[in-house]
């Protein structure tokens, strides 16, 4: 296959069939390449090795070939030389005597002959196989390549020394140019200094002789000499001399520069001189290499109770992100918090301050007596020697002996606290825990850090574990009235916010938000400000509670967030709050959450009366709002805790230009 494939492509390539030879060349040729492929690369697939051969088979055949046809060729052209030379020779040339006694036709043909110019045949290619062994290609092409080498480095350095000659006899030309106007002018000004002074030693004697004679009284006219008048003059004759002397002594330098010499020499007032100095504002300055630059420093609070927390039940107040720039988020995926400001040119990140709730982070229960049990005891996190922060979109700075500490970014200590002086013992206010005495901050440098997109934080306890896993929003299931906790079914026990009939007259003054789980009372205690949201029911409402019901969204829905007044327990129809023995169980959960109703204008009715939704009177009857309520399951709804969410300080520090050191004084 390989050697028809050749075959064929070689005949293509000449225009011609091979030859018997030619042919029995190229199998040798084509058998031997296998042979050396197949030795070389062992192994290889079939199809490697058969490209591998007609690579190099081809371009050995077309040159032996090439070589061929010059070896034929020479051998052709000299035996076609020969015969012409010999025709030549046996060529008669018949003299002009003999011409006459020969017939016509044989003396025209003669001359016809003799005029008739010989053409060189065209020589005859052979492409037989040489029979004489043949040096190796490789190394008429490197001995042909070494002797263009040769004569290249050869041909450049003729160059370069011929350059080198001319560039020195340059030199020795202007030197001794410069060196002989030297000395020109010196005997100049040393001729000028002698006619000076001879003249005026003429002048002083011309003087004290006509003093002397007082008789005479013809006036004295002052001639110059000769010399001084060719000299301040510009006389031909010393041009002449002066310049055929400086270009006698200076061929290579040229008849301009010899005349330049001859005219300064002597004085030619038409020679121009060049009287221009360099001025400040002549030079351009080069602009600078580096550009001027300020920092600014800006701070960045972020709030963990933006986020999406009603949709995203991922996230708490402990682990959550915050985006930058959401102009290219989609919208309704903005579950995290987000900041509309996009930072550019960040060359420093440093952490300020986190202010975190004072809550307990775990429930401690205590048996104090027969089936009596106390879980008053506050675990927060000053029960820590520190917490630890963790940004996993910024490197750490810090190093420790446990994985926890290599992978955050700062080390939290307490700086102070605060707290409400409401007197409400289980609302612990908060605590601001800074970095103490230590760096925390990621630096950019030489090279600013173009932008951010997203910073994720973790706050963990000393074993690397979140704070907190509880989660500080609830999903609610029901809402009941105050006015219609009264009588049967219900069973009221120690509760204070039932039906008061001196109060709830048209309408409730407090609200029961049951929810679908248990919580621990340093979730949601007295004093605490919830947010609730995404009320909906499975049915919808009818009669007046259709009208009420708009207006009592967004009450309970306002955005300023409602009171905690107490927490309490619902079990079936058995309502029980008030006071830490009936607010939450013995274990310390609870599954209500009471809050105020609304109110009419304390201003105008002194605060005593709940306020009527679309001025209706809630009668806790079939069609009303209470009514509804209370035998309604929600279908979506939750709250958060506002009150212990975290907030965050930092401060980034960017790059810009500043333009005071481009901007001109006076636009300053």
């Amino acid at each position: 296959m390989l050697q028809r494939l050749l075959y064929n492509d070689i005949c293509r390539r000449t225009g011609n069939d091979l030859s018997e030879k030619q042919a029995k060349r190229l199998i040798k040729t084509v058998k031997h390449y296998m042979g050396e492929v197949h030795r070389v690369n062992v192994g290889q697939p079939v199809r490697n090795l058969n490209t591998e051969v007609l690579r190099v088979v081809l371009p050995d055949y077309i040159m032996y070939l090439e070589r061929k046809e010059i070896s034929d060729s020479r051998s052709v052209a000299s035996i076609t030389e020969e015969v012409t030379t010999t025709e030549v020779v046996q060529t008669e040339i018949v003299p002009e005597g003999r011409r006459i006694q020969m017939d016509v036709g044989t003396a025209f043909s003669k001359l016809q002959s003799s005029r008739q110019e010989t053409k060189t045949r065209p020589p005859i290619q052979d492409f037989q196989l040489s029979l004489q062994d043949e040096p190796p290609i490789s190394m008429d092409v490197f001995e042909r390549m070494k002797q263009e080498r040769e004569e290249e480095a050869a041909r450049v350095s003729e160059f370069q020394l011929a350059a080198e000659g001319q560039r020195q006899g340059q030199r020795q030309g202007q030197q001794q140019f410069a060196e002989a106007t030297d000395m020109f002018s010196r005997n100049n000004r040393r001729a000028v200094e002698e006619a000076e002074s001879a003249f005026a030693e003429r002048e002083r004697r011309s003087l004290e002789s006509r003093a002397s004679a007082s008789a005479s009284s013809q006036l004295f006219t002052l001639t110059p000499p000769p010399d001084m008048r060719a000299l301040f003059m510009g006389d031909k004759q010393t041009i002449d001399r002066t310049r055929n002397g400086a270009a006698a002594a200076f061929p290579a330098a040229g008849a301009g520069a010899a005349f330049a010499a001859a005219g300064a020499a002597a004085g030619n007032p038409t020679v121009v001189q060049d009287t221009r100095t360099t001025s400040q504002q002549m030079i351009i300055p080069r602009e600078p290499d580096t550009m001027a630059y300020k920092e600014n420093e800006l701070n960045l609070f972020i709030y963990s109770g933006d986020r999406d927390w009603v949709s995203n039940s991922t996230e708490t107040r402990y682990n959550f992100s915050v985006n930058f720039d959401p102009s290219n988020m989609p919208v309704g995926l903005r579950v995290s918090p987000t900041s509309t400001a996009k930072f550019r040119n960040i060359v420093r990140i440093e952490f300020v301050k986190a202010i975190m709730p004072g809550e307990g982070l775990d429930m401690i229960v205590t048996k104090t007596g027969v089936q009596a049990y106390d879980s008053s005891v506050n675990v927060n996190i000053l029960s820590f020697p520190y917490i630890q922060v963790r940004i996993p979109e910024l490197e750490t700075n810090n190093y420790g002996t446990n994985q926890g500490l290599n992978s955050a970014f700062g080390v939290l200590q307490y700086d102070g606290n605060w707290i409400s002086d409401t007197g409400v013992t289980t609302q612990r206010g908060y605590l601001a825990m800074i970095p103490k005495f230590m760096k925390c901050q990621k630096t950019y440098t030489p090279t600013p850090l173009a932008t951010i997109q997203k910073l994720s934080f973790q706050f963990q306890r000393p074993d690397g574990t979140l704070l907190s896993s509880i989660a500080d929003t609830l999903d609610i299931s029901q809402i009941f009235p105050s006015i219609s906790l009264t009588g049967a079914p219900y069973t009221l026990t120690n509760t204070n916010y039932a039906k008061d009939t001196a109060v709830d007259l048209s309408g409730s003054a407090y609200y029961w938000l049951k929810t679908t789980k248990f919580f621990n009372h340093w979730t949601v205690s007295k004093g605490d400000k919830i947010i609730v949201k995404n009320l909906s029911w499975n049915t919808s409402p009818t009669g007046n509670a259709l009208t009420q019901i708009p207006e009592f969204l967004n009450y309970i829905e306002q955005d300023s967030g409602l009171l905690v007044v107490d927490t309490g327990v619902i079990n079936g129809t058995t309502f029980q709050s008030g006071g830490t023995a009936y607010s939450y169980n013995s274990q310390g959960y609870a599954n209500a959450i009471i809050v105020r109703g609304k109110f009419v204008d304390p201003t105008i009715a002194g605060g005593l009366l709940p306020a009527m939704f679309a001025s209706i009177v809630d009668t806790n009857t079939s069609g009303d709002l209470s009514f509804f309520l209370k035998n309604t399951q929600l279908s979506t709804g939750r709250l958060m805790n506002q009150s212990h969410q975290i907030q965050v300080a930092l401060r980034i520090i960017t790059r810009e230009l500043d333009s005071t050191g481009i901007l001109r004084p006076d636009n300053l």
